[in-house]
């Protein structure tokens, strides 16, 4: 074969090769692009279908909340079982008497707040004073000890006039949780819940709706 003859030959050779050679890198190159397209595809499916978190349904401060409108629940719960009643304004206002020094022989209001407040914004007219944080023992006295301690006689449902029946004891304080808890003192002390009440609004209320204030002179 001439040598000019085997020259084309080998060229033609060498670009069949070289064309061949460039088909299968693009094909592979192709292939590998193929896959790199479904990769993606498959690894997006894989996370929020199969490993997307929950999504929360309340926050801390909700949660929080929830848990304090339990507890208020429950504390409500537990004062409707008690048997104590619960006072209003209307309710004291119409029993005090229009002297502002005496006290309707069938009520008995006790302010459990301490002396301090009650030297600084008076009390209800012809109440007595029994601080429950500094007093805490006051209904479980003997009758005796306690009007030695206090100056004046221990109250009590079964000390009315005769012929009027028993008196209401009604607890009042700023704004009726110290006075909810003096009540229930009383009940454990051996008092009648039937005879007790609460004035759950209290100092607050009853000074914000204009109720008559008596000047406090502190226990003689």
């Amino acid at each position: 074969m001439p040598s000019s003859l085997a020259s084309a030959v080998a060229r033609r050779s060498a670009n069949s090769v070289l064309r061949t050679s460039s088909t299968t890198r693009s094909s592979l190159i192709f292939g590998s692009r193929n896959i790199q397209i479904a990769s993606p595809v498959v690894s997006r499916r894989f996370s929020t279908e199969r490993y997307q978190l929950p999504r929360a349904t309340h926050t801390p401060k909700q949660r929080l909340q929830s848990n304090v409108n339990h507890q208020q629940r429950r504390k409500y719960s537990s004062e409707n079982a008690s048997g104590i009643k619960s006072i209003g304004f209307d309710d004291i206002n119409t029993k005090i008497s229009l002297s502002p020094s005496s006290t309707p022989s069938n009520i008995i209001l006790i302010d459990v707040r301490e002396p301090a407040e009650l030297a600084a914004t008076g009390i209800i007219p012809g109440a007595v004073s029994i601080p429950l944080a500094s007093q805490p023992d006051a209904y479980f006295l003997p009758a005796e000890e306690f009007e030695t301690r206090f100056g004046y006689a221990k109250p009590s449902a079964e000390a009315a006039a005769e012929g009027q029946g028993k008196k209401e004891i009604v607890f009042y304080c700023k704004a009726g949780v110290r006075a909810q808890a003096a009540a229930q003192l009383a009940v454990q002390a051996g008092y009648d819940p039937d005879t007790l009440g609460v004035y759950h609004g209290s100092w607050l209320d009853w000074s914000s709706k204009g109720g008559k204030v008596e000047r406090w002179e502190g226990n003689e």
